[in-house]
């Protein structure tokens, strides 16, 4: 299963690159230097992933009460699914919200233009605090291995999908950001005034901002950030966290 889901995953990402550059929504900013921090991070985030995120959750799994044990498989998946997505919903908008964690996320935000690198671009420390919660919650919550790895393949499409600078029509954006994140949708949460920065949280579905107020809409724009900061070098990102502002 997990070398099926690395392929699909892996040609998801390959056909959203070649079409965010067939269908450019905004001309290309950074230039070489950008694409690199965010490889670099990438690099980071997805080693923490295999070494930290994905064995603590695998093992999470397996122990805790087995409270779905014997549920028909398409129950327990969808049921798992909704899990993930609503616990993903609540730490992103945590890692907002709470100064500690803050330092850590706004290193994804510094981006000064958004499209699939985005996607990879976090903080290995933002990665790693994530395992350790979400463990606790799939012990709780008897949330399968299927579920997880599933779950993670999801995220990393849906993640390059809404950050891909890809030029959708606004029509057809707007029908399917009434159920599915977007790129525009999430546009403007990269966008650098805080009020936007502090909006639009889901990742797969928009259902949990619609139903916890944080849903936002405005005009998309071709540049982000964080306000009154400016982007820094990777080994700047790479200590960021350690600073207090």
């Amino acid at each position: 299963m997990t070398g099926v889901l690395t392929a699909i995953t892996v040609c998801a990402l390959a056909v959203l690159l070649l079409i965010e550059r067939l269908a450019a929504a905004f001309i290309a900013q950074g230039g070489a230097s950008r694409l690199l921090r965010n490889a670099g991070l990438g690099v980071l985030g997805l080693a923490a992933t295999f070494l930290v995120v994905t064995p603590v959750s695998l093992a999470a799994s397996e122990i805790g009460p087995a409270w779905q044990e014997g549920w028909p498989f398409a129950a327990r998946l969808v049921t798992d699914l909704l899990i993930l997505e609503l616990y993903l919903y609540g730490w992103h908008r945590a890692m907002h919200e709470v100064p500690f964690l803050w330092r850590f996320h706004r290193v994804h935000h510094y981006d000064a233009f958004l499209d699939v690198t985005s996607a990879i671009r976090f903080h290995p420390g933002e990665v790693i605090l994530s395992a350790f919660l979400r463990g606790v919650l799939i012990i709780g919550t008897d949330v399968s291995a299927a579920s997880i790895l599933l779950m993670d393949a999801l995220v990393i499409i849906a993640a390059a999908f809404h950050h891909a600078n890809l030029a959708l029509p606004l029509s057809v954006d707007r029908v399917i950001r009434t159920i599915v994140v977007t790129p525009q949708h999430h546009r403007i949460h990269h966008h650098p005034e805080r009020q936007y920065t502090d909006s639009n949280y889901g990742t797969l579905l928009t259902i949990w901002d619609r139903l916890f107020g944080s849903f936002k809409e405005r005009e998309a724009v071709g540049s982000y950030g964080v306000e009154g900061a400016e982007e820094r070098s990777l080994p700047a990102l790479i200590i960021d966290p350690l600073r207090s502002r």
